[in-house]
């Protein structure tokens, strides 16, 4: 059994017009979210995205840890507890796998076999994976030793899905590099986007893995967006609309499992009614993340919600500790120019060089500020508490109902999914 057809198409073989008019449009949205800030607020905001997408992609599939404590893996603060701390090594693993496909990206194609046996590779061989490596069948107690990178030697079945038979997958994985890298070849973003996002369930249906399929396949959708040439991708990521509607995300990944329905219904062995479905749902997702993050990333609102925060902590609402004075003055002049000198926050907060420096180091030690080196230049940061405020609805709550208090009178966007 094969897998196509391998976008929406017409019973022409064309692509749907209707769905790649709705394709172009998110395109020149996402295009636009790179405009309005400067280049290194932006980087910043990616780093965050970057942190995000790991802690939404793991939660679909309930193994989740709170962006807090993924940011103190980071810095190597690792929990006690045995659980927490697998939690947070995966979520490290996670981000470094990414950071590696944006790197091969787009050099590399994402379709490739290679490129996809190397992104599980990656991910499950970083520190503290292999714990996840052991993979043990409750019906009959078995437990076996996945080998990362390595398609499966035996049959799966999740839920009521039965992957095809392990003898095929590689077989099954150089049709889909076949036709997927034909999408390489046409010069429109829209028709790249619309394959890419149709490639994400038939790579799921294939099922090349013996475990962490859900989490690959995201990854590797992600590395087909950046392949795609679709600009501002990196300032939204589809994961955390998959996560915020994980039922109907599954749902309509198993709909699409569905076989073709007779003679109208396309031209390859699955259903073309039902990949064109999970499209849809797919580029509402996109859409409305774009939209999401379009909210968040005006340079008025943005500056608004960053002075309401320092207010906040200020006054003792969020209960982190006071900043120092000129913290907003220092965050709103980064927010518009960027990394900028040590020495010209003098002038920025009208205090000497003494005070500033110390303000700065405040700063730099609670990770509001990043620096390259030790007296480089500095730029502003969005730490994970100051995010779920600065970017409401972004990450979950931190501190409850005062953070929920405090989220809402910084005035929040339009809700998103």
């Amino acid at each position: 059994m094969t897998f196509t057809p391998i976008a929406p198409f017409n019973m022409r073989g064309e692509l749907d017009d209707d769905l790649l008019q709705w394709s172009e449009r998110i395109c020149m949205k996402s295009a636009v979210l790179s405009g309005g800030l400067n280049h290194d607020v932006l980087d910043e905001v990616r780093e965050l995205l970057r942190i995000t997408n790991s802690y939404y992609s793991n939660r679909i599939e309930s193994d989740g840890t709170h962006p807090i404590n993924i940011e103190k893996a980071m810095r190597k603060e690792f929990s006690e507890e045995e659980n927490s701390n697998k939690l947070q090594k995966l979520s490290i693993a996670h981000i470094h796998t990414q950071r590696e496909i944006e790197r091969l990206i787009p050099e590399t194609s994402p379709f490739d076999s290679d490129f996809i046996r190397f992104v599980h590779r990656d991910m499950y061989t970083q520190e503290g994976m292999e714990k996840f490596l052991n993979i043990q069948y409750p019906e009959t107690g078995e437990i076996v030793k996945m080998v990362p990178g390595e398609f499966r030697t035996r049959g799966v079945a999740v839920g009521g899905y039965v992957a095809p038979q392990y003898e095929g997958v590689p077989s099954l994985m150089h049709e889909y590099a076949s036709l997927y890298n034909t999408s390489s070849n046409l010069t429109s973003v829209s028709k790249k986007f619309l394959y890419a996002l149709a490639s994400h369930h038939r790579l799921v249906w294939i099922h090349p893995f013996l475990d962490g399929n859900g989490r690959v396949s995201r990854l590797v959708l992600d590395g087909a967006m950046i392949g795609s040439g679709l600009n501002g991708y990196g300032l939204w990521n589809i994961s955390r609309g998959l996560a915020r509607s994980v039922d109907d995300y599954k749902k309509y990944l198993k709909h699409a499992d569905m076989k073709r329905q007779g003679a109208y219904d396309g031209k390859g062995e699955l259903s073309a009614a039902a990949l064109r479905e999970f499209v849809i749902y797919m580029l509402q997702i996109a859409e409305d993340q774009v939209d999401y993050m379009g909210s968040l990333l005006r340079m008025d609102g943005l500056a608004s919600r960053i002075e309401s925060y320092v207010a906040f902590a200020n006054s003792g609402t969020i209960g982190i500790g006071e900043l120092p004075k000129g913290s907003a003055s220092i965050f709103k002049h980064l927010l518009l120019h960027g990394e900028s000198s040590r020495g010209s926050m003098a002038q920025v907060i009208g205090a000497g060089e003494r005070t500033t420096t110390k303000v700065v180091q405040e700063l730099l030690k609670r990770n509001f500020l990043a620096t390259p080196s030790p007296k480089g230049p500095i730029r502003i940061r969005f730490p994970a508490h100051m995010a779920s405020l600065v970017f409401p609805e972004l990450l979950p709550v931190i501190q409850g109902d005062d953070i929920i208090v405090a989220r809402k009178r910084a005035g929040r966007p339009k809700k998103s999914l």
